[in-house]
């Protein structure tokens, strides 16, 4: 069986419970200075006029959208780690959020030429479109996982498709309307600002969704990292693994994606760091280290773009991708 092959971890790595309490708690602490510093809850303009409905309506959305997505996407990459066996897969380098871009783009385009922007259908939609551009990405890749045997050729895949998405999209901007493309130009730039009170219930809804798959599966989880043989000696599903690992990862990404923009770096990013903290890939003590990483890279990517520079805000990815590259390079040198 070509699955049971070239898991990710020894047994030993995987089963070993390694919580680290101290190193998670210091952790945790450092997310919650970086919470307070993008917070300010204690800012004197918020005594302004007005500074209380800025502060509820704008600025706490943004704060705390930006800690509940990077919470999911460090959940949906550590799931997309789990199902490719990699733990240099992401949401980007999979191809899940140029699917989930592709998904997005169509339908503000539709709903432009169909007159649904007044309405609010068009963007009601963009979580639906999201995820089912992020699934058929997904499932494109599970029906070439049982002929490609190389992990790396799954990545490349991933890359193919993306740029596949990405050629589909520009082709969309350039039949779309002037003020459509330039929405989607700013959407594209990702940022946690255009996020509503209403719609941190979506995104939370979202992550506990994707909780509640990892916390009941993580044993199973843990037996699939092995090999689809440690799987059917445990008494379980591979199928329906990949199909909860499939429905967790595919819709936190893609809810994050539709009302955030693509935000890079962190589904990647994240799941390493937890386990490098944890010194074991067992899903059990990773999925508290993985959130508050997650957290912590989305909350200073936001700090960072509305505080370094006055009266100017910098492209989320743009921070993201300073930050991520040079870990992703330093992962792939590492493996090498």
């Amino acid at each position: 069986m070509q699955q049971s092959q070239a898991p990710i971890s020894s047994s030993s790595a995987v089963n070993r419970r390694g919580l680290r309490p101290r190193l998670t708690l210091l952790l945790g602490g450092i997310l919650g200075i970086i919470l307070l510093l993008d917070l300010e809850p204690y800012a004197t303009r918020w005594l302004q006029p007005g500074g209380d409905i800025i502060f509820w309506d704008l600025h706490f959305p943004r704060v705390f959208a930006a800690a509940i997505g990077g919470i999911a996407l460090s959940w949906s990459g550590l799931m997309m780690q789990t199902l490719f066996r990699n733990p240099l897969a992401g949401p980007f380098l999979i191809g899940i959020t140029p699917g989930a871009t592709f998904g997005v783009a169509l339908v503000t385009y539709l709903g432009a030429s169909m007159g649904l922007e007044d309405s609010g259908t068009s963007f009601a939609l963009q979580p639906l479109a999201a995820l089912g551009g992020a699934m058929l990405v997904l499932s494109i890749q599970l029906l070439l996982q049982k002929k490609l045997t190389q992990l790396h050729s799954l990545l490349l895949v991933g890359l193919v498709l993306g740029y596949f998405f990405g050629a589909a999209v520009d082709i969309i901007t350039q039949t779309a309307q002037a003020q459509q493309v330039k929405q989607f130009v700013m959407w594209g730039m990702g940022g946690f600002d255009r996020v509503l009170p209403s719609q941190l219930i979506l995104l939370g809804s979202s992550a506990l969704i994707g909780l509640l798959i990892l916390l009941y599966h993580r044993h199973a989880f843990n037996a699939y990292l092995l090999g689809d043989i440690h799987v059917e000696s445990a008494g379980k599903s591979v199928k329906n693994l990949r199909l909860w690992l499939i429905i967790g990862s595919a819709s936190m990404a893609a809810i994050v994606t539709a009302y955030c923009g693509p935000v890079s770096f962190v589904g990647l990013i994240a799941p390493h760091l937890s386990r490098k903290i944890q010194g074991t890939e067992s899903h059990g003590p990773n999925i508290l280290t993985s959130a508050f990483a997650g957290a912590a890279l989305t909350l200073t990517a936001d700090l960072l773009a509305n505080q370094l520079i006055p009266n100017t805000v910098l492209p989320i990815n743009a921070i993201l991708s300073i930050i991520g590259a040079p870990v992703v390079i330093f992962m792939l040198a590492r493996k090498d």
